[in-house]
């Protein structure tokens, strides 16, 4: 009787895992999904449409709109660490010119948190950005 449980169960096993795996696709297309080490993720493009996206609002002076557009970037590019530190400097400028002082304050926590500084100082920032931003951090004594 267990013998016969045990087969079922492993039956059932096999067949949840051919089942899984004809809903993701071919075993190729899962192993491609895996980050092999060393090699970066794949930013999701929405994320980066988003992003540039929110640069034009920025640039236009909106910065409402740009800041909304900024943290639904920020969440899409939490493993990117450069495009992260550059959507946490609009995040920290926008706010700072919509007088959100709490988000300010926010942004530079998790800048200093996610040791992003460094990263933020050798970026391809517009020079006026980081102008801001240092004159912000200043402010802050951050």
């Amino acid at each position: 009787m267990n013998a016969c449980r045990l087969k079922r169960y492993l039956i059932l096993i096999i067949m949840l895992g051919l089942f899984i795996t004809c809903l993701a696709g071919s075993s190729n297309e899962l192993v491609a999904q895996t980050v092999a080490p060393g090699r970066q993720p794949v930013i999701d493009p929405f994320y980066l449409k988003v992003f540039e996206e929110a640069k034009i609002n920025f640039d236009r002076g909106d910065y409402k709109k740009a800041f909304e557009n900024f943290k639904i970037a920020a969440f899409g590019l939490l493993d990117e660490p450069d495009l992260l530190g550059q959507a946490y400097v609009y995040l920290t400028v926008s706010a700072y010119q919509l007088g959100k002082t709490d988000e300010v304050e926010r942004y530079l926590e998790q800048i200093s948190r996610l040791k992003l500084f460094p990263r933020i100082s050798s970026s391809s920032l517009p020079q006026e950005v980081k102008n801001k931003f240092k004159e912000i951090c200043d402010t802050y004594k951050v």
